[in-house]
């Protein structure tokens, strides 16, 4: 992916209530910066993420439970509304995302399409979706690679409920801004696919509400155990 930074943008939005309003990355509130430099990238074509991954106390895959994916050429497309509260479901092995250098020495995040990794054909023309800890007002991020096509954003509040749809044309490499209508916080999930002929990363996603710091998580032995062994310190409150 070639990497040009621009200073301006040009958008089309189509949305029908003007729920997420596009707006200039500069004037975004937030302070919560995922960047991807926690987890293994490299030279393209980087590395591969077959699962789930976490990033800034946010999670990322390729699409949301009860969404289909479909293919356009050697892109994704995704349809169709999550079910029920919003949880993320990775894509098939080497076809779900990766992690890699954007030739500056920065981690960018791609949605890998149906060439599968390592083809470079499916870099960046793949569908992602991420899932914050915590319900947001606003979101941005600069985009790398991008060659005059479009993106398509959908927008999901928990309960895996429509914020809104976005459209935004004439990609190029520059930095987009995102905030609710009204200042509302119930932004917790958002999906991204794309048309553009030389595939799309994204990094230095902008956000407003911290999240929580990373947790391990307890194999379910571990967990079965400690469900004992408050069960018996009940038990003893108790007698």
């Amino acid at each position: 992916m070639k990497k040009t930074l621009l200073t301006g943008f040009m958008v089309a939005v189509s949305s029908f209530a003007a729920a997420i309003n596009l707006v200039p990355y500069a004037t975004l509130t937030g302070t919560e910066f995922i960047t991807f430099e926690n987890v293994p990238g490299g030279a393209p074509p980087g590395t591969n993420y077959n699962g789930i991954f976490e990033s800034g106390n946010t999670a990322f895959a390729e699409r949301f439970l009860g969404q289909t994916l479909g293919i356009d050429g050697i892109a994704d497309v995704l349809s169709g509304s999550p079910i029920g509260l919003l949880a993320l479901q990775v894509g098939t092995p080497g076809q779900n995302l990766n992690i890699l250098d954007d030739g500056t020495g920065s981690n960018v995040l791609s949605g890998l399409g149906p060439e599968g990794f390592p083809s470079f054909d499916a870099i960046g023309v793949g569908a992602f979706a991420l899932l914050f800890d915590f319900d947001q007002s606003e979101f941005g991020f600069r985009l790398v690679g991008a060659d005059g096509g479009d993106a398509f954003i959908s927008v999901f509040r928990r309960n895996g409920s429509l914020v809104d749809t976005i459209t935004v044309s004439n990609l190029f490499d520059s930095f987009y801004g995102f905030s609710r209508e009204g200042g509302l916080t119930d932004i917790a999930g958002i999906s991204i696919y794309n048309n553009d002929g030389g595939g799309i990363g994204f990094d230095d996603l902008r956000h407003n509400v911290a999240g929580v710091p990373d947790q391990p998580i307890p194999e379910p032995g571990t967990i079965a155990l400690l469900s004992l062994g408050l069960g018996a310190l009940a038990f003893r409150r108790y007698v």
